[in-house]
């Protein structure tokens, strides 16, 4: 994952957990599909964020049947949760 789809993943899910859609997560296009659907599986595992079902559909539906834990895909695209979680709780007012 790389700092500008850090950036623009940030800028969406703090938009959502005002105004949650969940099209909206199955439809963002600013970031590979297998990024989306870690940070919705990281989402769904966090119990700050909400939405949780929502969003384990949602990252089903991103990998299209492909078979992926959420550690498999954090590996695959060095997705750094710690940071991940610290910067959306900042932007969420969470900090």
């Amino acid at each position: 994952m790389t700092r500008e789809s850090e950036s623009e993943l940030l800028s969406f899910c703090a938009a959502q957990r005002g105004e949650f859609n969940i099209k909206a997560w199955t439809r963002f296009d600013q970031v590979e599909k297998r990024e989306m659907a870690a940070v919705c599986l990281f989402l769904a595992g966090v119990d700050w964020f909400g939405h949780k079902q929502s969003l384990s559909d949602a990252a089903r539906q991103l990998l299209d049947g492909i078979p992926a834990t959420f550690e498999s895909l954090a590996r695959s695209l060095h997705f750094d949760c710690l940071r991940f979680s610290s910067m959306l709780k900042r932007r969420l007012g969470h900090a």
